[in-house]
């Protein structure tokens, strides 16, 4: 942090917190809190299901001309039937292995989010090995997570006091305080100085074996090996780390240039989904997917969607098997992110990496692939020197809380209090959405909703948890 930005927040701390806020008591830029050890076994996870989606084919590969960057991603948010966006995307949908930093590790997370950014990974390639230094900034929000270790980050976060933007339990000195710094804004991260490896360069990275983390798939891309050295955490020195990218998430509070809702249907259905494109280009490929628990169907518009334009789609008949329609989607969209600049492994590395995630989890949701001039407006990526091509692919995942949906959530809201407690297990089962599909769901209930359900919210708002069990 700088001078200028860290004086306002340390003047904002009780004097107790003056001392825990400055010299080697303040967290290291690689980490919060205790020292994360590359060595260190990934944390224990229920194994994951066999990857079944093979997408097969051919398509562009690096040409050994240049430094070239790549980088993949995807957004979640979730909308009503109005389309509007629902807030408490904070809670995680896949384990990351325990050597990756996390700012939020330490703290209560009160403050939610309607975006979650998830799973940028930036690759290097270059005919030579080289240095780069790499920043990444996220101007409406904060990078939560990433490895490897970085040089400094801001907002800061003060060991054993927690996180000023995201804890609710942040002891703020005044009002004023509170309304400078608990904001979700303004985040960096600063990798000083990355060693891009030689092509055939050889590294052994932390283990995350793929029966228990999707993590591994970003690795299955013949991009340059990279290696952070010299890392200090928490004035410890660590071994050296080494990765095949650069990875990063985060939190965000911002609207996305497409607006999604939903159509009405006939009596007893849902109808299909509107899509508009406000933004200033052309939005890429767009896939409308329906899936239920053992069908699904997909329709694709390769075409995209013009500045300005707007899209009326059906969502389809929940018709194919679903084993065959994973497959059938993984095909078209790794096609579509191979023409949208991604050399071909990396395409299908990130489809791998949220194939059951994006193609399996019951609901109607729209995937997108967001303009690089609106990745590039949401999260800056500096690069020195500056790479002779640069393309940054993130795929926008907008779940629709469908007319039907609501009308089951609504009913289950105004029914919390019955015995048994099957509101809750109905909210329970829907996993990481649980909280934005409440939220809804209250204020559609409005005064019908008892305060049992509002006080559920404030649980389930602050669990910072792993919810893989309801996908």
């Amino acid at each position: 942090m700088t001078p200028r930005t860290a004086l306002p927040l340390l003047a904002c701390l009780a004097s107790s917190l003056v001392a825990a806020c400055s010299g080697t008591t303040t967290p290291s830029p690689g980490s919060t809190g205790a020292p994360s050890d590359p060595a260190t076994p990934p944390a224990a996870t229920q194994p994951l299901p066999p990857d079944t989606v093979d997408p097969g084919g051919t398509g562009p590969q690096y040409d050994g001309d240049g430094f070239v960057v790549h980088e993949w991603g995807t957004n979640t948010i979730v909308v009503g039937s109005d389309g509007v966006m629902q807030r408490g995307l904070h809670h995680e949908e896949e384990d990351l292995p325990a050597f990756v930093y996390d700012r939020r590790k330490k703290g209560e997370i009160g403050t939610p989010a309607d975006v979650k950014m998830e799973t940028p990974v930036v690759y290097f390639y270059s005919p030579r090995p080289i240095q780069a230094h790499v920043q990444v900034q996220f101007p409406k929000g904060i990078l939560t997570q990433w490895y490897p270790a970085v040089s400094s980050y801001w907002p800061p976060v003060f060991k054993d006091k927690g996180d000023p933007a995201l804890d609710r339990s942040f002891p703020f000195t005044t009002p004023y305080c509170r309304d400078q710094f608990a904001h979700v804004k303004d985040g960096r991260i600063d990798w000083a100085t990355i060693d891009v490896l030689g092509r055939e360069a050889r590294i052994t990275p932390p283990e995350a074996p793929l029966d228990r983390f999707t993590w591994s798939h970003a690795r299955a891309v013949a991009a340059n090996p990279i290696a952070v050295k010299n890392v200090n955490t928490g004035g410890a020195k660590q071994p050296d780390q080494a990765e095949n990218f650069l990875f990063y998430r985060g939190l965000g509070n911002f609207p996305l240039d497409v607006t999604i809702a939903a159509q009405a249907g006939a009596a007893g259905q849902d109808g299909g989904v509107t899509l508009k494109n406000t933004g200033g280009a052309r939005v890429g490929a767009v896939f409308v997917l329906r899936v239920e628990a053992d069908r699904a169907a997909f329709v694709a518009r390769p075409e995209g969607i013009p500045a300005g334009a707007s899209l009326d789609e059906v969502a389809p008949k929940a018709t194919q098997p679903l084993d065959a329609y994973a497959n059938d989607l993984a095909k078209a969209m790794v096609a579509e992110l191979d023409r949208g600049g991604l050399f071909h492994d990396e395409s299908i590395s990130m489809v791998k990496t949220w194939a059951r995630q994006w193609f399996r989890t019951p609901g109607v949701r729209v995937l997108y692939m967001n303009p690089q001039q609106a990745t590039e407006a949401q999260i800056p990526l500096t690069i020195d020197p500056r790479p002779a091509k640069v393309v940054r692919q993130m795929v926008i995942r907008v779940e629709v809380i469908t007319r039907a949906e609501e009308a089951v959530d609504v009913e289950r809201v105004k029914a919390f209090d019955a015995p048994g407690g099957t509101s809750r297990a109905h909210f329970d089962a829907l996993g990481r959405f649980a909280e934005p599909r409440l939220r809804r769901a209250l204020g559609l209930a409005a005064a019908a909703a008892p305060k049992s359900a509002h006080a559920y919210l404030d649980t389930i708002a602050t669990a910072d948890v792993s919810s893989r069990a309801g996908e």
